[in-house]
């Protein structure tokens, strides 16, 4: 850096009118970061400083119903400072600084510069937290929702377009209201009012919620497009497409796959970036599949995952399941994986916990329904808590309670019994072990133990549940 460049100061006419220089686009131009230099100054500058923008504008080409475009882009600006703290908004404003500092620098010409961050900088440095649109589950920035065709995917973007615009949970999460906006480009007026109807049931339609059915493509300015509707309506901080084949860029001869993923999805995160929103692109597994990573299945190369701040994989076992496991992932989010239902009556994805919740809830309910466990309820409760006796008689005993065979073989009951018997004790209070007969052979024993799970077993017994 020059000597000259070390004597502006940040935020001064001079390094407004640098900044300017360096502004080649719409979204950058009306940003937050000119938003903090327009007013960044004393309140008589700041019309200056308002007239020096709208003048790049024209330059730009930007005077298609440019005072409206200004008016917007300072009223949205205004309203994220009021939803944010001070510190938060100016945390987002230093990244934005220095990152045009950055390539200020680098386009003065000569060799490029390389600028550290020490650790003792960087323990005193205001990181802004992550923002989310559903809590937990959908930050803000690119997103990619992955599941195969027809599995369901595009009633879950669907519901929740219109959970965060009515500000109402998605799938058990709470959701931050914004407005949303839907690009369904495989569907049509009808089959989306048809939709929101079942979704809705008889609730009053959110006003917020936008859809689109056709847009162009990227090459063909999807992105400026969608950037003069959203300064149109600054409300809105959830954009979702459906698919991402209906906008990526036409494939050229000879382009390396996982470059030119990289780069269209590179352009992707800075949109969402530069707007402060969420960018969600619904996006198709590849016919093989992997089960071991659900994050391999992804159609396409590794550059559409490795450009997204966040991935979620839908996967089903089998297409007729109503189960499907929900896996996500992200930059900043620690990788998860939950069971989610669909429920065919209300037309929308339940969740129903992680899945380590879901297997024991498995667990349990197969405990529940096992004749064996029914058996010594009966047993334990004739015998004040208690009963004894060899593998045959409880066959017998269990064909006499439940009308069916507990097991093919008393050896075959006996390791059945040995899979139950942490949920034995957990879910009855029950202890079990076997002692050999004297007269040849083994006998069970089970105790019910107190209500409140104290071992009454005499030690000389303790001593024998393991064998």
């Amino acid at each position: 850096m020059t000597t000259e460049e070390k004597e502006i100061s940040p935020g001064s006419y001079v390094d407004f009118l640098h900044y300017l220089d360096t502004v080649t686009t719409e979204e950058a131009l009306f940003s937050r970061l000119t938003y903090w230099f327009a007013f960044q100054t004393s309140p008589d500058d700041v019309h200056s400083r308002i007239d020096l923008v709208e003048q790049r504008a024209r330059e730009l080409r930007l005077w298609n119903g440019l005072d409206l475009k200004v008016e917007r882009w300072m009223q949205a600006c205004k309203e994220e400072f009021n939803t944010m703290d001070r510190e938060a908004f100016t945390a987002f404003v230093t990244q934005d600084y220095t990152a045009y500092r950055d390539g200020a620098a680098g386009q003065k010409g000569g060799k490029p510069e390389l600028k550290a961050t020490t650790a003792a900088e960087l323990s005193e440095m205001l990181i802004p937290p992550i923002r989310y649109i559903v809590d937990e589950l959908v930050p803000m920035g690119l997103g990619v929702l992955v599941a195969k065709p027809k599995i369901g995917k595009s009633w879950m973007i669907l519901d929740l377009c219109l959970s965060v615009a009515a500000g109402k949970p998605f799938l058990n999460f709470p959701t931050h209201q914004h407005g949303t906006l839907y690009l369904a480009l495989e569907d049509g007026p009808g089959r989306m009012k048809r939709r929101i109807d079942k979704l809705m049931q008889g609730q009053k339609w959110p006003s917020n919620m936008y859809a689109m059915f056709d847009a162009p493509r990227m090459d063909d300015g999807l992105l400026s497009a969608l950037g003069s509707y959203l300064d149109e309506h600054p409300d809105i901080h959830l954009v979702c497409i459906d698919t991402l084949s209906k906008i990526k860029p036409k494939s050229k001869p000879f382009e390396n796959v996982y470059d030119a993923d990289y780069d269209y999805m590179g352009e992707l995160k800075k949109f969402a970036d530069s707007r402060g929103i969420c960018l969600l692109i619904v996006h198709h597994t590849r016919k093989g599949k992997n089960p071991e990573d659900a994050f391999d299945n992804i159609n396409g190369s590794t550059g559409i995952m490795g450009a997204a701040d966040f991935t979620i994989v839908l996967d089903k076992q089998n297409r007729m399941d109503d189960n499907a496991s929900f896996v996500l992932t992200g930059r900043d989010i620690e990788q998860q994986e939950r069971i989610i239902n669909f429920d065919k009556a209300q037309c929308r994805w339940v969740m129903k916990g992680t899945s380590a919740e879901v297997a024991a809830q498995r667990r349990i309910a197969e405990y529940e329904m096992n004749p064996i466990v029914h058996t010594l309820r009966e047993l334990l409760q004739q015998g004040d808590g208690t009963w004894t006796g060899s593998g045959k008689k409880l066959l017998e005993l269990g064909r006499q309670y439940t009308r069916t065979e507990l097991a093919p073989s008393s050896q075959a009951l006996a390791k059945a019994i040995a899979e139950i018997e942490p949920l034995l004790w957990e879910r009855d209070a029950v202890r079990h072990w076997v002692k050999p007969n004297p007269g040849g052979g083994k006998k069970h024993i089970f105790r019910m133990n107190r209500t409140d799970n104290t071992d009454e077993t005499p030690p000389s017994e303790q001593l024998s549940l393991k064998t």
